[in-house]
């Protein structure tokens, strides 16, 4: 549903006007009251199941492998001078409102 600036500005205004209208206190007593202290961070993570011996050799060789392509990536020297791998140029935004 497309609006007009004006309707927007009109149901922006409603909106400040509904939120100064309504008391701070019923906002207040709408918020959820803490009971007790939160877990550990730690029990998120009680529900998932331990890695297998599998899992983990797999997890460390990719991150092996990973840090091996990055290493070589870093290391390689470009020759000065050397043409850019790309260049941004942004593009022009499409015009709105109808072409008749």
């Amino acid at each position: 549903m497309k609006r007009s600036r004006r309707q927007i500005l009109k149901l922006l205004a409603a909106g400040s006007a509904a939120a100064l209208a309504a008391p701070a206190a019923v906002l207040a007593e709408t918020a959820p009251k803490r009971r007790g202290p939160r877990p550990p961070a730690t029990a998120t993570h009680a529900l998932t199941p331990p890695a297998s011996p599998a899992l983990r050799a797999e997890i460390a060789k990719q991150k092996r492998d990973l840090l091996a392509v990055l290493k070589n990536l870093r290391d390689y020297k470009l020759p000065a001078g050397s043409p850019l791998a790309f260049t941004f140029r942004p593009l022009r935004a499409a015009r709105r409102g109808g072409g008749s």
